[in-house]
């Protein structure tokens, strides 16, 4: 009995079975040779962004655009003088708040009869300034009242010039000085006049003033 032909047979059935996995395996390897990788480009740069400048380092910098000679004080605010006078800058880095301070610009003793018209005078003006003054009893001595300015800005990031906006800050608390003493001095000059209206003047004996003769001690007779 020939057994050749069913041998034939079962090999054509393995080969028409494999073939479909034969074709396959040609078409990856086929893909994998005419594949081409890109050249390796330059490693990515990376970007240490700089240190942000805090608040205090912007505001000690446009002090110095002014002139001034700003300090740092043990409880890190930043103080200096601007025309003469003492000032001193608190910064708030969370909120970029600053608080400028111009204290004892100004005292008067506190029984002066005049603070009372001082402390309405100061109280009118804060409601129209920018600038507020306050008056306080210095805790060493009760006998003065000590008077001192403050007011609030804000430092938005984008402020391009700092150091004239501080100039226009600082000059303001001149401005409301000049104010409180100008309106005190008005006060005083009204009181002065109202005075040397009711004082009554009696001539007595000063009207024959003119016709008064000198005394001049006599030298004794010579002998």
């Amino acid at each position: 009995m020939n057994h050749l032909p069913d041998i034939t047979l079962l090999v054509a059935v393995i080969a028409l079975a494999l073939w479909p996995l034969v074709l396959l395996y040609l078409r990856l390897n086929s893909r994998r040779q005419s594949y081409q990788p890109l050249p390796a480009g330059p490693p990515p740069v990376t970007v240490h962004p700089l240190p942000a400048t805090t608040t205090a380092q912007r505001v000690l910098q446009a002090l110095k655009d002014l002139g001034c000679q700003p300090e740092t004080d043990a409880e890190q605010h930043l103080t200096f003088k601007y025309q003469g006078e003492d000032f001193y800058i608190a910064t708030e880095e969370e909120t970029r708040f600053l608080m400028i301070w111009n204290p004892w610009w100004g005292s008067i003793a506190a029984d002066n009869e005049a603070l009372p018209y001082l402390k309405e005078i100061i109280n009118l003006t804060n409601v129209n300034s920018p600038v507020t003054t306050v008056y306080v009893t210095d805790d060493e001595d009760e006998k003065n009242i000590g008077l001192h300015a403050h007011c609030h800005t804000f430092l938005a990031p984008e402020e391009d010039d700092l150091a004239e906006h501080l100039r226009t800050l600082l000059d303001l608390f001149f401005d409301t000085q000049a104010s409180i003493k100008d309106s005190m001095n008005q006060i005083g000059s009204a009181a002065a006049q109202q005075q040397e209206k009711e004082r009554v003047r009696i001539k007595g004996f000063a009207a024959y003033k003119e016709n008064t003769m000198p005394i001049e001690p006599q030298q004794p007779a010579s002998v």
